[in-house]
């Protein structure tokens, strides 16, 4: 072959090899290209998706630590009850063995009572346990006067302090209530402390922490230790809590901290493994682009459902209520109507959660909220906001006695029997009220306030019932 023809043959070769070699990168560009979209668009839907875990886990935390506050404060309450005694008894509690043996079983996690008169402990029961604890001073190591007079004596508020050592072993917390009496001259006089010594985590027994086990979730509740100086666990999960979601729990003036993430489960795996194989198959077309993008819009949509609705029952949450609580009960400050806001507590639920199980107590749940919207007005609103405990706001009233009716009807449908598996139950519910004018219209914390303190009236008052608190105008 001479040296012009083997020019001429190199480029014809080179030519068609050319083109062959351009559509063979063709595909393989566009794979990369649909590779890198499908890869973004997979980014954004797990980020949807933790944002989406991360709102329901701020709304468990926000629950369970909203039942540790309820149920510490319920605790706390015992030193009022021994306050209404040194009040009638004029600074003297006669028998008070027997009567703090009385009140002792009525406070879960109580571990002891006391009287402090001037500040020193000198009756406490029971007295076995905690003899190591009389004659202790409450104020040893300040100044006894300053801290006397820098208590308000008109509406002298619960000292809280805890977690800690306490001296009788045991981990726990003391809430001290300080009692004013006359003196000779009629003044107001310090006369010391109804005092009321937490063990934990007894006393937060009720709140059910191990619920959010069950539900998938990890947690851990601390609180500063005012005496090591160190934050200190009062209870937690098995499995250790990663990357939380952490709330504050506010008991008197003193702030806890629960800490909650979701368990990490194979079901975690499965959806890695189902974006590795999405975005394969997104390298191949633009179709599998558009179903990745129709699963974006749609978890956007769920992550906007799921922020501000229950996921039992489907019903609006607190977040719901506290964000638009307002314009649900008055969209115009002109309306003339009168609104309401029922907060229910079921009466008789924790004993059937714990005797049936959790899957038959959410089945509770479901069929009571059923009940409270078919019970309820087309107008009103009824909103689970955690645990057993709902609220119902009732809007364009005519009158009080319309609310009334309305709520009778609520009870009668909530104590209708339930059927379970192998049985039926029966529970009731005790509502508080609070009925307002637009013009009465107050912040939102009040009102719930307000409303749940009419709740533990009606409680109180025997439950299964109605409880009105005095109207806002």
């Amino acid at each position: 072959m001479t040296p012009a023809i083997a020019l001429k043959s190199l480029r014809r070769a080179t030519g068609r090899q050319g083109p062959d070699m351009l559509w063979m990168l063709l595909p393989l560009l566009a794979s990369l290209v649909f590779l890198a979209f499908g890869g973004f668009v997979l980014s954004k839907l797990n980020e949807d998706a933790r944002a989406v875990e991360a709102a329901q886990t701020s709304a468990v935390a926000a629950t369970f630590a909203s039942a540790v506050e309820r149920v510490v404060s319920r605790a706390l309450t015992a030193t009022r009850s021994l306050a209404v005694m040194v009040y009638q008894g004029n600074g003297k509690v006669d028998d008070f063995e027997r009567l703090a043996l009385f009140l002792l079983p009525m406070y879960k996690g109580a571990y002891a009572l006391s009287l402090a008169p001037d500040g020193i402990i000198r009756q406490i029961e029971p007295l076995d346990r905690n003899l190591l604890v009389r004659d202790h001073d409450v104020l040893e190591g300040q100044d006894r006067e300053q801290v006397i007079k820098a208590i308000d004596r008109d509406t002298p508020v619960i000292e809280f302090s805890g977690p800690f050592q306490l001296i009788q072993g045991p981990v726990g917390a003391i809430g001290m209530l300080p009692i004013f009496l006359p003196d000779a001259r009629g003044a107001s006089a310090f006369w010391g402390y109804t005092v009321v010594t937490l063990v934990l985590p007894d006393a937060i027994e009720d709140a059910n922490l191990d619920a959010m086990s069950l539900q998938g979730y990890a947690y851990e509740l601390s609180g500063m230790d005012p005496e090591a100086g160190h934050r200190r666990v009062i209870a937690r999960s098995t499995v250790p809590v990663l990357q939380p979601t952490c709330k504050d729990v506010s008991i008197e003036r003193v702030s806890w901290t629960l800490c909650v993430s979701p368990l990490q489960t194979s079901s975690s795996w499965s959806r890695h493994l189902f974006e590795l194989v999405l975005i394969v198959v997104c390298s191949v077309g633009v179709g599998c682009l558009v179903h990745a993008l129709i699963v974006l819009r749609r978890t956007s949509r769920e992550l906007e459902w799921s922020a501000l609705h229950d996921a039992l029952t489907g019903l609006p949450n607190r977040r719901y209520i506290y964000e638009r609580l307002d314009t649900l009960l008055f969209p115009s400050r002109s309306d003339a109507s009168l609104a309401a806001v029922a907060y229910l507590d079921l009466d008789g639920f924790k004993p059937i959660n714990d005797a049936f199980g959790h899957g038959q107590g959410d089945g509770v749940l479901m069929t009571t909220a059923q009940r409270l919207t078919r019970a309820s007005r087309p107008n009103d609103v009824v909103a689970r906001i955690g645990g057993d405990e709902f609220v119902i706001v009732l809007r364009q009233l005519t009158d009080e006695a319309q609310c009334h009716r309305v709520l009778e009807r609520v009870l009668k449908a909530v104590s209708e029997p339930i059927p379970l598996t192998a049985t039926e139950v029966t529970v009731s519910a005790s509502i508080g009220v609070v009925l307002m004018s637009a013009d009465g219209l107050t912040d939102v914390e009040t009102m719930m306030r307000a409303a749940d303190e009419a709740m533990y009236q009606a409680k109180a008052s025997g439950k299964n019932r109605i409880h009105m608190a005095a109207r806002r105008t």
